[in-house]
């Protein structure tokens, strides 16, 4: 790694709060106590403990698309609960609606109780605008709003509330780019650790890396994909007119054998 890369990645680290995407990440795979902090404070359970937790843990089924879930925990009586990090606010409500299927769906064995399940977005931004510090919504009866008892919840949290109690601080830390500024030890420790110790600094700058290094190999699979797609409809193209898998081959630069693979395949499908 050049130095002017080194500089660029720790220029974008000093940027980075805990709404960034691998660095929250990062922070909260390294420290139970800033997630269980994250937990107590979003969910409204002083008392919760951290049994087992996980970042971008996959869930799904066999045939059907696996869904990765930002923060993935389970306390200490078997609760289950899910915290989406969110910088956009687009589809949320089906996405949760989805998250709280596929939990259900899995997390269910054979004479088992209903656990009670917890999807929960905090959002950068106020998902209603009515500046509160959080949305809940559960399942009701229209005209007589009486609860439909599911276990399900779902809970948005304003990125952008400034109260001063517990979820105003804890806001005002993942806006923080300085851990100094933060103000709760478990955050500002954790924070610390990637932005200030020369291993943790090392460790996000080595992400950063790989991050860059998947998204051009991602970018360069893509492009030969669309080529490939190019080319393609060129020998359909050629083939309409009337030309011999001969010359369209010289003309595509192809071997004959994959252009006579191609319309094989085409006439089959």
């Amino acid at each position: 790694m050049t130095n002017t890369t080194n500089i660029q990645y720790l220029s974008m680290l000093e940027r980075f709060t805990l709404f960034s995407d691998f660095f929250m990440h990062a922070v909260f795979s390294h420290s139970r106590k800033a997630v269980q902090l994250l937990a107590r404070i979003v969910t409204g359970k002083k008392d919760l403990i951290v049994v087992e937790w996980g970042l971008e843990v996959k869930k799904g089924f066999p045939f059907f698309r696996n869904d990765r879930y930002d923060l993935f925990i389970i306390d200490q009586y078997g609760n289950v609960y899910n915290i989406e990090i969110e910088n956009t606010l687009q589809s949320i409500g089906k996405r949760a609606f989805h998250n709280l299927s596929v939990l259900v769906a899995q997390g269910l064995k054979s004479g088992q109780k209903h656990k009670k399940l917890q999807e929960i977005f905090l959002t950068r931004k106020d998902f209603l605008k009515q500046n509160e510090p959080f949305y809940n919504y559960q399942w009701r009866e229209d005209r007589s709003r009486q609860k439909l008892k599911t276990g399900g919840h779902i809970r948005i949290v304003n990125g952008q509330y400034q109260g001063k109690d517990a979820l105003g601080k804890l806001m005002h830390d993942f806006h923080c780019t300085n851990p100094d500024d933060m103000f709760y030890d478990e955050l500002r420790e954790a924070v610390s650790y990637f932005k200030k110790e020369p291993e943790g600094v090392n460790t996000m700058c080595e992400i950063m890396r790989e991050f860059e290094r998947k998204s051009e190999n991602k970018g360069r699979a893509e492009e030969r994909k669309k080529a490939k797609k190019r080319t393609e409809a060129i020998m359909r193209n050629l083939r309409e007119e009337g030309m011999s898998y001969e010359r369209i081959a010289r003309i595509t630069n192809q071997s004959l054998s994959k252009v006579k693979l191609f319309f094989k395949t085409q006439q089959t499908a």
